[in-house]
């Protein structure tokens, strides 16, 4: 008889054995949650990453994209002109000019045409944070970047995606420009997936909506390197007016 029972009670003991174990894990659950928050806070991660434009660390402009004493002046985004609408930031400029990386991204596309008789370069670079930096009327890129491009250049401006991304590090020199033919300027653009400017509201260009994410290019830096810059706005000049400025 005795024989009969251990095993019994050994089956008993294994699920009572059981039962407490299951009581005890459930209670202490909530508490490994509570005590590891941080590595269960993807949700909330996400929201604040799209809050900032995709990304946990915002971009930040750590290096001028130029040499500022070669401008004479800077039309904001965006303005208008006698040929419509420019959503892009323009550079007055006297001479040739160096170019630089504001910070670090590759080169993912771009064109090689003609234009007022003369060949321009333009590239975009994607810094991260599905943020876009476009350098615009390039007349002379440095030997890296030129081999991305066509020996022939194009009569338009489509860009085209290059067959291998050029990664450039902060303050790389990208190249030199002398600017357009008649008005020796060129364009740096920058653009925010994560944002709409009030062209948008407007629907002037519901054919190229990337103009919507157009941002102010100044608010990437601190405050002491965006001064140079925004001491040499110009709203008004000749045919050129800037309505509503995108970098106030």
């Amino acid at each position: 008889m005795q024989r009969g029972v251990s095993p019994i009670l050994l089956l008993v003991a294994v699920i009572l054995a059981l039962a407490v174990g299951a009581i005890l894990y459930s209670s202490i659950k909530p508490q490994a949650f509570q005590n590891n928050s941080r590595i269960y806070e993807e949700p909330q991660d996400l929201a604040d990453s799209n809050q900032a434009g995709g990304c946990a660390s915002p971009v930040k402009f750590t290096h001028h994209f130029t040499d500022v004493s070669t401008i004479d002046s800077i039309i904001p985004p965006v303005f208008r002109n006698s040929k419509g609408t420019m959503p892009t930031t323009l550079i007055n400029i006297q001479g040739k000019v160096p170019l630089y990386m504001p910070t670090s991204g590759k080169l993912t596309q771009g064109s090689y045409h003609n234009e007022q008789g003369a060949q321009f370069y333009m590239w975009e670079v994607d810094v991260g944070c599905g943020t876009t930096v476009v350098f615009d009327h390039v007349t002379e890129p440095v030997e890296k970047i030129k081999r991305l491009f066509p020996i022939t250049p194009r009569d338009d401006t489509r860009t085209e995606p290059f067959d291998t991304f050029l990664e450039m590090a902060a303050g790389e020199l990208v190249g030199h420009t002398t600017g357009t033919v008649n008005a020796h300027n060129w364009n740096f653009a920058v653009y925010d997936a994560a944002e709409k400017n009030y062209l948008w509201e407007e629907g002037e260009f519901n054919d190229r909506p990337k103009y919507y994410t157009q941002v102010c290019p100044f608010r990437y830096y601190g405050e002491s390197m965006a001064k140079p810059y925004e001491d040499l706005f110009l709203f008004l000049d000749k045919d050129i007016s800037v309505e509503k400025n995108l970098c106030e």
